[in-house]
């Protein structure tokens, strides 16, 4: 199974993410757009991976965190061959760096296989596109992050299906 960890989002930050997608289609003549339910924040990237539990169980030790929260602040592109990829970026976030990194260093001590790829935090919106669009400014976007989920990547019929298979749950602060 291919497996990865994200920070999922409400469907008030999705509605606000479909909506950048909305005007993305409206400049450009073709692209492959991410679907709403699959809109998410990776933190950690996996691959083909059969010890879900074992993920699971290690992304449950030393990665515990406090509520906090993300602004997305802009998009941008990715350039490639066949077209651009499109993201919505984040702004700098200390709590969103230390979280990645410490689930990252648990995983790798763990002997799991974790993409070595730098941390571009960033939401895909579309791939494949063409278009002569430059990115444009967006209203910030706030998310409120108080989970992290690990999710299993696969198609049914013919989609790309992102669906959640455990969730580990920011440390209560409430006094």
């Amino acid at each position: 199974m291919r497996l990865f960890i994200a920070i999922d989002f409400d469907a008030a930050v999705k509605a606000a993410l479909v909506d950048l997608q909305s005007q993305l289609r409206a400049r450009c003549s073709s692209g492959t757009f991410s679907r709403e339910g699959n809109l998410h924040l990776t933190l950690a990237f996996l691959g083909e991976c059969d010890e879900a539990e074992r993920v699971d169980a290690e992304t449950a030790m030393d990665v515990g965190f406090e509520p906090f929260g993300l602004t997305i602040d802009g998009l941008g592109r990715f350039r490639g061959q066949g077209g651009d990829t499109w993201y919505a970026g984040l702004a700098k976030s200390s709590p969103l760096a230390s979280l990645q990194s410490r689930l990252v260093r648990r995983l790798k001590s763990a002997g799991l296989p974790v993409d070595a790829h730098p941390f571009h935090p960033h939401v895909t919106l579309a791939r494949r596109v063409e278009s002569a669009a430059s990115p444009w400014p967006c209203p910030p976007i706030q998310i409120s992050v108080g989970r992290i989920v690990l999710m299993e990547s696969h198609r049914l019929d013919g989609d790309l299906v992102y669906s959640p298979l455990a969730a580990k749950m920011a440390r209560d602060t409430r006094p």
